[in-house]
């Protein structure tokens, strides 16, 4: 086995920092292999072994922080060391972050060349050190085999088989494989297993149990694997050699997945042939495999979602803004009146499972908002009982006054609807869900109490269930990404998992109590909302039938979209309160009218557009030219160009599709 050069993974989303960093590691002998985004550098670690990782901290999409965090948790390259690189979070707080997250080091760009060569040549003599251990071992691997090879070819004395077994069992202690031998007869059923130390440590057994119990082996095969593995064995026949994988139910209870591989030796002196073969974990493998591909399946989903959702919310937009100003009909009859209130709920539900679809593939970008938890909740009753069904009994108990919270309320309803079905999933026979709010003071984190939870005051928003509870192994386990209970095919094991970014990123915690046979309670911290925003229970009227704000002295508006029925319909809601309307159907068009229009107050832009130029970049040419224009942002789906310019820099923002409402606030808000 030839030494394997080392590498050294580069990570940066700055084409120039990853040219000028490649050239400061040239003369190091290491190979440099760049990466420009977290989700790349998180394949390449699955492809190749890394002696260290060069990450950038700010990043569009995954940040360094995130990376680093799911390498970390692959078993294989959890110690890589890392080495954060930053122009901008130079304050203690990211320091510390960095650090806690598994930094070795964490560098201020820009970046003295000699003193970066000096840190990564320290890990790459370190690696070349480990590489050598590893090629010793493979070596001693392979004489392993060869071991079992003679042993199986020629069955050598009694003598010359024990010191093979103490040679082999240096090795074996140290790797993940289980040695057996059976008679061919038995088809491999009965299994003598040979170093009980490793047995033990693999499958949770003594050799003598096996022995005690000639089933063992085969009763704790998967029932759906099992098969498969006894037409493996059958089709053996003297001299020939079989592989086959499946998962073994190990003492604790825990399927893992296993390759099997094994010889049949030729008998001797009439002896019966025997089976030599080697039980190989492979567990950690084929979790990693279903990780990635749960990873595809959500990407796959989120360009897919991507991709309809603009043209749909551009639809939805025509179809709700004709029927709001349908119902502000003077002379609508009361039959026609209701037809047009059906016709827009369901338009709203669409908004609302387009924007759902959104936030579970992670395509869209929080949008925070001063929230009533309380009656955000009694809002979903309805849907909280068709998710939970018949035989769930939901009961809620909710805190009087309680204190405002500033989160993306799309985010909050999909973590409860979320959490309810895991409840749901935990009570087959059904049972009952108590969802609470509270406002408490946490000082220190008691029990179920995210240990990393800064002290403060929070409002608590808990579920809690009666079904089979979870085992203290499993609890600890329960955010993490990937990590499920529930049979193949049924969970991702993105939900709590989801959950918690969400809710870190709002400023608050997660926490989980349970007990397995008694149920589960999870608690969501959210802090305290220090705004002055009314509580949506305690606003006057409903919102749809307010008087809209209208146009004042002056107003007019520079109105860019390229999908004339959308134009159309915002040209006419607007023309009805008022505003002058200058329409474009393009950037290019756009800035030729307001170079001819001198008295334009606002641009409204739609982001997406045919042409060279989006509405972002058309924003930023128009203020070049007018730095007294304000602008109002409108998309139904950003895509990669609300990644790149970022959230900050596309406010204000109405999302499509919106109500006529909406649309006349956001417009004054803008303008004012």
């Amino acid at each position: 086995m030839a030494p394997v050069r080392p590498a050294v993974l580069l990570v940066d989303d700055d084409p120039r920092n990853i040219i000028a960093l490649s050239e400061v590691l040239s003369d190091l002998d290491a190979d440099v292999v760049c990466a420009t985004s977290g989700l790349e550098a998180l394949r390449l670690v699955l492809q190749r072994d890394f002696c260290a990782i060069l990450m950038d901290v700010r990043m569009p999409g995954m940040d360094g922080y995130e990376a680093v965090a799911i390498i970390r948790q692959r078993e294989k390259s959890r110690r890589v060391p890392v080495i954060f690189l930053t122009a901008y979070d130079k304050d203690e707080t990211h320091v510390v972050r960095g650090y806690s997250t598994g930094a070795v080091d964490y560098v201020f760009k820009p970046v003295e060349p000699v003193i970066l060569c000096a840190k990564v040549s320290v890990f790459i003599e370190l690696h070349k050190q480990a590489d050598e251990i590893r090629r010793k071992a493979e070596q001693e691997r392979r004489l392993l085999e060869e071991n079992l090879r003679i042993r199986a070819d020629h069955m050598e004395a009694e003598h010359q088989l024990r010191s093979a077994e103490k040679r082999e069992a240096t090795v074996i202690r140290s790797l993940p494989i289980a040695v057996y031998e059976a008679e061919l007869a038995g088809q491999g059923a009965v299994r003598t297993f040979l170093h009980d130390d490793s047995v033990k440590r693999l499958l949770g057994f003594d050799s003598a149990d096996f022995a005690g119990d000639t089933k063992l082996w085969a009763n704790r095969v998967h029932r759906d694997d099992l098969d498969i593995v006894l037409d493996a064995l059958k089709r053996l026949q003297s001299g020939g050699d079989y592989s086959v994988e499946y998962r073994w139910r190990c003492a604790d209870g825990v399927f893992r997945y296993f390759l099997d591989r094994g010889v049949v030796a030729p008998p001797e002196d009439g002896d019966q042939p025997r089976i030599f073969g080697t039980m190989f974990d492979v567990h950690d493998r084929r979790m990693l495999e279903q990780q990635l591909l749960h990873a595809q399946k959500i990407d796959a989903v989120g360009k897919l979602t991507g991709g309809i959702a603009h043209d749909f919310n551009n639809m939805l937009t025509v179809v709700i803004g004709n029927l709001d100003r349908m119902r502000r009909t003077e002379d609508l009859d009361a039959r026609t009146a209701r037809r047009a209130d059906h016709a827009l709920q369901g338009a709203l539900h669409c908004r609302d499972m387009t924007k759902r679809l959104l936030g579970f593939s992670r395509q869209q970008s929080l949008a925070p908002q001063a929230i009533d938890l309380n009656a955000l909740i009694h809002g979903l009753a309805d849907l909280l009982s068709r998710t939970l069904g018949e035989r769930v009994d939901i009961k809620t108990e909710l805190a009087q006054d309680l204190p405002l919270v500033f989160i993306d309320p799309g985010q909050i309803e999909a973590a409860i609807l979320n959490l309810l079905v895991n409840a749901r999933d935990a009570m087959p026979k059904g049972g009952r869900v108590l969802i609470t709010t509270a406002d408490v003071d946490v000082g220190n984190p008691g029990a179920g109490d995210p240990p990393d939870l800064p002290g403060g005051h929070y409002v608590v928003l808990e579920v809690a269930d009666t079904g089979v509870g979870m085992s203290e192994e499993v609890r600890a386990k329960a955010c993490e990404a990937f990590f499920t209970t529930k049979e193949e095919g049924h969970g991702t094991g993105l939900g709590l998992s989801t959950i918690h970014g969400f809710v870190k990123q709002s400023g608050g915690g997660l926490g989980i109590d349970s007990t397995p046979d008694e149920g589960t309670k999870v608690r969501i911290y959210l802090p305290h909302h220090a705004g002055s925003a009314q509580r949506t229970a305690d606003m006057s009227g409903d919102k749809a039938s307010a008087e809209l704000p209208r146009a004042r002295d002056g107003d007019v508006v520079l109105l860019v979209e390229d999908e004339v029925a959308v134009r159309q319909t915002a040209f006419n809601a607007l023309s009805e309160l008022g505003y002058r309307i200058i329409e474009a159907d393009t950037a290019a068009t756009a800035l030729q009218a307001l170079d001819e229009a001198e008295d334009v107050r606002l641009l409204f832009t739609d982001i997406i557009m045919p042409g060279s130029d989006n509405g972002y970049e058309l924003a930023l040419e128009a203020q070049r030219r007018r730095p007294d224009l304000k602008v109002l942002f409108t998309s139904g789906y950003g895509g990669e160009i609300v990644a790149s310019a970022g959230d900050d820099a596309l406010k204000p923002f109405l999302r499509k599709p919106y109500r006529d409402y909406e649309l006349a606030r956001a417009v004054r808000d803008a303008i004012d």
